[in-house]
């Protein structure tokens, strides 16, 4: 019950704080409860998306794919997670600049400026379906360690309604700046435990070295890497996983909120650049910790081997200890919760409302936003009910859908010739090739290389296809009046400088 007692803390400590950004009036306007008044600085905005993206993917799934997968898993973090913080940099600096000019407040909007408002409602859709997995995956991963914690006295299925609980009325209380300090202490919170928990897991057996040594010597396979022939991670694999998370991450609704978000420039360049390096070093300590676990608790398969985060924290250190290693997972389960739920009813109330109903008044989108907020989770805790697929798997599962828009938002700021058709139609085919392979061959067929497609798993054979229909769209037809009015503001001179 303990692990119980500190999680029911951190999760009033959280509406706590979010109260505060309430009574404060940090909620009053549009302006303020969507993008916090753009008044975000270093530290807040680089803990809160760091927290945003640290999720139950990060504790739970990764310790899971290490425990299952072996040091493969590592390499998918260091092609994912170090050119990241580049990449974020380099497509989202126009969102920032142009965002804080046309005060814009979703992911939406830019898309809707430069390619009209049907690209606009098709984008804000597609990230909501493809946000779903990923949430459902943080919920998942909330309710198999609230299980496992609690030696069952709380089920997988009340677990599913016990955290959500909490977060849904932090987030429709506090908004944004609310959020964005839960995030902060969330980060600083998991980070620390997550470090204390890879000492106590390593110490058991004598330290890293003689516990590798360990499940090298009874699990041999994890520390197989190659092209193919038996190898548990083939390069191909690696390769097709960490693009889907990297291009995934750049086109889910985070980085555009905190970039809506900051206070300047500067802050900006902080928060993305510094991202991957400290996501590198945070969720090495999960993986390595699942690799571990191998000889701390044997014989975890599937979905089971979600809980080896937890049981090896209760396996290494003191109980109340213990309840607060796993708290930090489950912080950083609940602040990407938050980050993904809030971003989609920012959009869902901003741009599809505000599209079908222009008269509706600002005070009623933040009342739109909340109860979005609510039929979001609702949605999600339903879908979590009976659990399938590990939280890992589902996790890239949402990476790799999401990730086809990438074209149509690299087009918008960096190609002149880019049209709203070439952007739909990429966007479309994309999502249509991710449903076609897993409908054909099933998770597997989308997350691991295929033969018949040269080695490439479903996510990136969908990711090419819908840039040759973006490019050949583009080509073959001509910018309307909204593209070639746009290319004044995409590409003023000075958001070169």
């Amino acid at each position: 019950m303990i692990a119980v007692i500190i999680i029911t803390s951190l999760c009033f400590v959280s509406v706590f704080i979010s109260y505060v950004a309430f009574r404060k009036g940090f909620t009053k306007s549009a302006d303020d409860y969507f993008v916090a008044g753009s008044s975000l600085g270093y530290f807040v905005l680089i803990f809160s998306l760091l927290a945003s993206f640290l999720s139950a993917f990060s504790m739970f799934g990764m310790s899971s794919f290490g425990y299952r997968l072996g040091y493969g898993s590592l390499y998918v973090l260091t092609a994912n997670l170090v050119p990241l913080g580049f990449l974020w940099y380099f497509m989202h600096k126009k969102t920032f600049l142009l965002g804080r000019a046309r005060k814009w407040m979703t992911m939406g909007a830019p898309f809707g400026e430069r390619y009209g408002t049907p690209m606009k409602i098709i984008l804000v859709l597609v990230v909501l379906v493809a946000s779903v997995p990923y949430v459902v995956a943080q919920i998942q991963g909330i309710g198999v360690m609230l299980e496992a914690m609690s030696d069952g006295i709380i089920s997988f299925r009340l677990g599913l309604f016990f955290v959500p609980f909490f977060i849904a009325i932090y987030l429709m209380m506090g908004g944004m700046k609310g959020a964005a300090w839960v995030n902060a202490i969330q980060g600083v919170f998991f980070s620390i435990m997550v470090f204390v928990l890879f000492f106590f897991v390593m110490m058991k057996n004598g330290g890293f070295v003689p516990t590798m040594e360990l499940v090298m010597a009874k699990h041999p396979n994890l520390f197989q890497i190659g092209w193919a022939g038996g190898k548990v991670w083939s390069y191909p694999m690696i390769f097709g996983m960490a693009s889907a998370m990297a291009l995934g991450c750049v086109c889910f609704p985070q980085p555009y909120m905190h970039a809506y978000s900051s206070r300047s420039v500067r802050g900006l360049k902080a928060m993305f650049l510094s991202f991957g390096g400290i996501c590198l070093f945070v969720i090495t300590m999960p993986t390595l910790i699942g690799v571990a676990g191998n000889v701390i608790v044997p014989g975890l398969k599937g979905v089971e081997a979600d809980k080896i985060y937890g049981l090896v924290a209760a396996a290494t250190m003191p109980d109340w200890l213990a309840a607060l290693a796993v708290a930090g997972g489950f912080t950083a389960a609940m602040s990407t919760v938050n980050g993904l739920v809030f971003g989609n009813a920012v959009n869902l109330s901003l741009d599809v409302v505000k599209t079908i109903r222009p008269q509706t008044q600002p005070a009623e989108y933040i009342t739109l936003a909340r109860i979005f907020v609510a039929i979001i989770m609702a949605v999600c805790v339903w879908i979590a009910w009976n659990p399938t697929t590990p939280v890992a798997e589902l996790s890239v599962i949402a990476f790799g859908t999401v990730a086809v828009t990438f074209f149509a938002l690299w087009g918008a700021y960096y190609w002149k010739r880019a049209t709203a058709t070439g952007a739909i139609l990429s966007t479309l085919a994309g999502v249509f090739m991710n449903v076609l392979f897993f409908v054909i061959g099933g998770k597997n067929m989308v997350l691991f290389p295929q033969k018949f497609m040269f080695q490439l798993n479903g996510f990136l054979a969908s990711f090419i296809i819908a840039g040759i229909v973006f490019f050949v769209a583009s080509w073959l037809t001509k910018p309307g009046k909204i593209e070639e009015k746009s290319l004044k503001l995409f590409f003023h001179p000075m958001l070169e400088k």
